[in-house]
C-alpha cells in the first residue's frame, strides 16, 4: 500500500488545522482542515508521515518549476 502523508499548511482560530493529505504523490492531494481533534484522529486512522523539511522544500521547489512553465 502507498504511503500516505499529512503536510500542514495552517492553523485557525478555533483550533482548526488546515492540511494537505496525499498518497505517496505529493504532486496529487487534497487541502482538508478538520478541527485539532478529528486531524488527530485521522492521523492516526491513516497511519500517515510527515514529511521532513527537505522533503517539503523539494516538493516545493518542483511545484514553483511547474508554475514557471519549466520542467
Amino acid at each position: 500500500m502507498t504511503q500516505p502523508y499529512v503536510r500542514v499548511t495552517g492553523r485557525r482560530p478555533g483550533g482548526f488545522v488546515e492540511f494537505d493529505f496525499s498518497f505517496g504523490d505529493a504532486d496529487l492531494y487534497i487541502e482538508m482542515i478538520l478541527p485539532e481533534h478529528a486531524f488527530d484522529e485521522f492521523c492516526r486512522a491513516n497511519e500517515v508521515q510527515y514529511p521532513s523539511d527537505e522533503t517539503i522544500a523539494r516538493w516545493d521547489a518542483e511545484r514553483e518549476k511547474w508554475r514557471e512553465g519549466g520542467l
